[in-house]
């Protein structure tokens, strides 16, 4: 189970049981109502620079994609063109120390 199921199910398991039995309603103090309104923003802010982050990183996957396939091209290109020529045979042999 990965990090991120974990913790949606757990949101769920939360919410569905805040949904069910909610608590008896008492008065707040202000502190505390501009404390959970404080924390609200900042989830809706983590959230949005996660959808962002996400919507960017997707567009440079792209476009790396189309800079990735030029590259091959000319990849595939230069081979056929070094193929065209004479062949050269590598060997690679081990050392040995002398005794």
């Amino acid at each position: 189970m990965t990090f991120k199921r974990f913790v949606c199910i757990v949101l769920l398991v939360v919410l569905t049981a805040v949904v069910v039995r909610p608590a008896r309603a008492e008065a707040m103090d202000p502190q505390l109502v501009l404390i959970i309104v404080g924390a609200g923003i900042a989830v809706i802010a983590l959230i949005a620079v996660v959808i962002i982050a996400n919507a960017s990183e997707g567009r440079r996957r792209s476009a790396e994609l189309s800079t990735t396939a030029e590259v091959l091209e000319e990849l595939e290109r230069r081979s056929r063109t070094l193929l065209a020529g004479p062949t050269v045979v590598v060997l690679q042999t081990t050392a040995v120390e002398s005794p």
